[in-house]
């Protein structure tokens, strides 16, 4: 099966749009529990590991603001750039499954780095 280039575009625009959206999500809850945030107890309450949360919602916002440029980069190749009809639904399968599977990947990563004491 195929999609013709000018649909597989407007599929990555919306996958750009919706992980510019976690971006948003993930990054205010971080801004929210800095230690002088007044939300912060809010948020974090009797949390065992608010450092390791605070690192991982880091890294989620960092993973998905990388995915939302990448996928705004191949929306504009896509769209303006590439003059081919039609583009078979393997090459979308595969970008969508090496997202996902970067996104598991840092999803389940335990514990954040230690800091070198000076």
């Amino acid at each position: 099966m195929y999609f013709t280039s000018s649909s597989l575009s407007y599929i990555f625009l919306s996958m750009s749009l919706i992980a510019f959206a976690f971006f948003l999500y993930f990054k205010s809850l971080v801004v929210k529990t800095t230690p002088n945030s007044s939300t912060r107890d809010k948020i974090i309450g009797t949390m065992k590991d608010p450092d390791t949360w605070r690192y991982k919602n880091s890294m989620m916002s960092n993973l998905s603001i990388f995915w939302a440029i990448v996928s705004l980069g191949v929306f504009i190749y896509l769209k303006f750039f590439y003059k081919a009809g039609l583009i078979s639904m393997i090459y979308f399968f595969i970008y969508l499954a090496i997202e996902v599977i970067s996104v598991v990947y840092f999803s389940s990563i335990r514990k954040s780095p230690k800091k070198a004491n000076p």
